[in-house]
This record gives C-alpha cells, structure tokens and sequence, in this order.
C-alpha cells in the first residue's frame, strides 16, 4: 500500500533541508567569498521563513471552527503562503541580487572554489529530495492527473509553495555550480556576481508565481470546470433528481471545498422524502469527490419549466 505524504510532512521536511543548506552555504561563502555561496544561503533563509510561516498557516487551518468562524480557519493557510511569498520577493530575492550585482559591477577575489562546488552537490542533493517529496505529493493528489495540472489548480497552497521553493533551490545549486566552473575556466569573478543575480532573480520569479497563485484562492475561486462537471454528475445520479440549476463553489483551505447546489426535483414528494434525498446527494457528492468539505443543497423551481 503507497504511503500517503502528507501536507506537514512535505513543510517539515523542506525547512529542515533549508536549515543544513544555511550553515552550509554561509560557511562556504565566508571561506570562498563567493557571492554564489551567499546567494545559496540566502535562499536557504528564505526557505527557512517560509518554511516557518507555511508551518505557522497548516497549523493555524487545522483549529477546530467556532461561533465566529463557523466554517473553519482553513483560509487562513492562503494567506500566511501570501506572507511567504512576500517575504521571498521583497527580503532574499533582492538582497540576493544587490550581492550578486556587487561583485559584478566590483569583482572581488574567489577561492577554494572547491569547497564551493562540494557544498552545492550537497545543496543538490538535499533540495531535490525535499523537491520529490513535493512533486510525489502533488501527483497522488489525483492518480489521472499530473502533478502538472495539480501545480496550476489544486488548492494546496502550502504544498505548492513547498515544491517551488524546493524547485528553486535544487536549480539554484545547478545555476550556481554552473556559475563557478564558468569563473573557474576563464578566472573572471563576473561569473560568480552573475550567479548570484540570476539566483535573485529566480526567487523574485517563484515568489511572483506563487502569490498570484494564492491571491486567486484568497478572492474566491472556484474548482475548474471537470471538478464541477463531476459535482453536477454525481448529483443527476441521484434517482429524483431532473436537473442542476445553479452550482457554486469556493475553497474554504487547502483541499476543502465548499459547494452551493440548487436541484429541481420530481413533483409530488412529500417532505420527508425531499429531506432524504438532500441528504443521499450530499452523501453522493462527498463520496465521490472528497474534498467537498461542506455542501448545502437548496431544492428549487426553474424560472420557466418546460
């Protein structure tokens, strides 16, 4: 039986690979005065935050609902993923590319690059076990779709956010051993400043990506349309059932949707069978598609009934 990979797991795991990559790479950048280096250890800072903040949002979304937020803090999740992609943007991204920017415009001396280049196979390494965590974790989300179209439609903020980031650091270590073996070559530490510019300005890149990705879930959006298509399906399966008037949806957190249905009914049911049969489409419909996390079913009459 596949082990699932669960939401916790893929933050944990990429905050713990982000912590050993720091002390690798500011070690190494205070041996070599690579900018490359510091550019490395910056985004292992930024994974860091927003390794802690994606930790805060999960925990955060799972409180139980109450009184005042009656359908749950699952939203609350989207937005500490907006903070980390702020944070991203506006801290390490920038602060990556004035360093790197420096040593182009004012090349300073490089050694042991060596040392520099074992430390990002290292980097290698460990990011791109943290990034397959993440991509496993996206492609089970459902067996008939890729993890592809998970990136740009599932609602798992923070595990998206987890795999780009985690992306960015795997091709971060390549950009940058790249950068090095260009300097060790031709002995020009432009190559080195380059490195770090272009390391910056991926993480302003995956930043913008992932905040116009959860500004979407913040507003309201709704599933995609075979998402909706199967809902109205599962509906019309239910015996009784004529039409679907109206479907709305809207992501109350990571995997949890909410869904508004009016249905028009056979004529001639008395109540308690109108009650039963809400009841078996509810059943229907979550049973079908899991993530349904709440649903309310309104039965109505169609404006101009044939």
């Amino acid at each position: 039986m596949t082990k699932s990979i669960s939401d916790f797991r893929v933050v944990v795991t990429s905050l713990a690979v982000s912590v050993f990559d720091v002390a690798l790479s500011f070690g190494a950048a205070l041996v070599t005065g690579s900018t490359v280096m510091i550019a490395q250890g910056l985004q292992g800072v930024s994974d860091i935050v927003t390794g802690g903040i994606l930790y805060q949002g999960v925990r955060s979304s799972n409180k139980k609902p109450n009184s005042l937020y009656q359908f749950g803090f699952g939203r609350e999740v989207f937005f500490w993923v907006l903070v980390a992609g702020i944070t991203m943007f506006v801290g390490t991204g920038g602060m990556s590319f004035y360093f790197g920017y420096q040593q182009f415009v004012n090349p300073q001396p490089v050694t042991d690059i060596w040392l520099a280049l074992v430390l990002l196979v290292f980097g290698f390494i460990s990011n791109g076990y943290a990034f397959l965590l993440s991509l496993k974790r996206l492609a089970r989300l459902d067996p008939n779709k890729g993890w592809y179209h998970q990136l740009f439609y599932s609602s798992l903020a923070e595990t998206k956010a987890t795999f780009l980031i985690d992306f960015l650091g795997t091709v971060s270590a390549i950009l940058g051993a790249v950068a090095l073996c260009l300097f060790a070559l031709t002995g020009n530490e432009r190559f080195d400043g380059l490195g770090g510019m272009i390391i910056g300005v991926g993480m302003m890149s995956v930043a913008l990506v992932l905040i116009n990705d959860v500004r979407g879930l913040i507003v309201g959006r709704a599933v995609e349309p075979g998402v909706a298509e199967r809902i109205i399906k599962s509906a019309l399966s239910v015996e009784n059932v004529l039409s679907v008037l109206d479907l709305r949806t809207m992501y109350l957190g990571s995997a949890k949707l909410l869904v508004i249905l009016e249905v028009h009914l056979e004529d001639g049911l008395v109540t308690d069978e109108i009650e039963s049969l809400v009841d078996k489409i509810k059943d229907v419909i979550q049973s079908e598609i899991p993530e349904v996390h709440h649903i309310q079913v309104e039965v109505e009459t169609p404006e101009h009934p044939s």
